[in-house]
């Protein structure tokens, strides 16, 4: 009887639905988003961290997110964090709350004499919020104790804000070629993905040129598609113009519950020019990450911010570290130059 009970609970399990979740606000530390920090708190990097250095004893620092709006249906908190612990014979104390009026409840705790938590790359911790949804709130990560010096660190990585919506679709990438030539054909892809609980019909698919502000194509799908289906939708398209734009996908639907996700990010595309040229890349500096890439967030050396530029273009280059004796090869000449160090 026992093994006829776990065959079912193990059928039921397996038959249980995939829960649809949109994320409609996430933070990924890239940028301070409007976060107010104390003590050893600080954001940089892709992380908010709380450091042990220096060590103050009797501590209580906080670092507390901006206002923000939790939308109906809200049902969850993802937090991608890792808790380095380097004493556990002690009283610290890691703390999430949440604050809406003047009212804070603390929904997650977690002790150092637990020991660390995560893995160093960072764990999702998921916490339900529901009862929040329909309010301003602010988030409020506190650290306490005798003294920071039992810390190592506290790294979180991402934090992201999940619903569950009705109706919810979403462009979820845009894919094609890079570069076409001048009067050459080339196709775009744009991927559609329903987030929400239900299936949805006639919804409308778009491809826009972000440069010029034309449209590409549309697409009218008068079709159900069902919840977690991923759906593409293909656009031809050739240019009389030599150029460099980026196109952009976006789905319209009437009764989407949230139209955060509607529009894709942008997608690079040249249209080359009838003209042959070749390009050298002289890194000529020292060595320094001065550089913060925009869209990666992370800081590298000014050749790599040139190089990453040229290779999303689709350009062929040369690359040196030492300039050669001619230079009547190239029509075109990068050079990185560096920045003045007192030494």
């Amino acid at each position: 009887m026992k093994r006829f009970y776990f065959i079912v609970l193990m059928v039921l399990l397996f038959k249980l639905p995939i829960i649809a979740q949109t994320t409609y606000w996430s933070d990924d530390f890239f940028t301070n988003q409007g976060w107010n920090s104390d003590g050893n708190w600080s954001i940089s990097g892709g992380m908010m961290v709380f450091y042990w250095s220096p060590e103050v004893q009797n501590f209580d620092f906080s670092c507390t997110s901006p206002v923000i709006h939790l939308i109906e249906n809200t049902n969850e908190m993802v937090i991608k964090q890792y808790l380095d612990v380097f004493y556990t014979s002690s009283d610290e104390v890691a703390e999430i709350s949440v604050i809406y009026g003047d009212q804070e409840d603390i929904i997650w705790s977690y002790a150092l004499s637990n020991g660390n938590w995560g893995v160093t790359s960072g764990e999702e911790l998921a916490i339900q919020i529901s009862e929040y949804e329909g309010m301003d709130v602010q988030f409020r990560f506190r650290t306490y104790g005798a003294t920071t010096y039992n810390w190592n660190w506290w790294n979180i990585f991402e934090i992201k804000l999940n619903a569950n919506l009705n109706t919810d679709l979403a462009v979820v990438d845009i894919s094609g070629p890079i570069q076409v030539d001048l009067q050459m054909p080339g196709i775009w892809d744009v991927q559609v993905k329903n987030l929400g609980t239900q299936p949805v019909s006639d919804f409308t698919v778009k491809l826009f040129d972000y440069k010029t502000g034309d449209l590409i194509g549309s697409v009218d799908d008068t079709e159900q598609i069902q919840s977690q289906e991923t759906r593409s939708y293909s656009f031809n398209w050739s240019s009389y113009a030599a150029y460099n734009t980026a196109f952009y996908g976006v789905v319209t639907f009437d009764g989407d519950e949230f139209t955060g996700n509607n529009i894709s990010k942008s997608h690079f595309v040249r249209i080359n020019p009838d003209i042959d040229f070749s390009i050298l890349v002289w890194d000529n500096d020292n060595d320094i990450e001065t550089v913060t890439d925009p869209e990666q967030g992370d800081e590298i050396q000014p050749s790599t911010a040139l190089t990453r530029a040229l290779d999303l273009a689709g350009y062929d280059y040369d690359f040196c570290k030492s300039l050669p004796n001619e230079l009547d090869d190239y029509e075109i000449v990068f050079v990185t130059m560096g920045c003045f160090c007192v030494s």
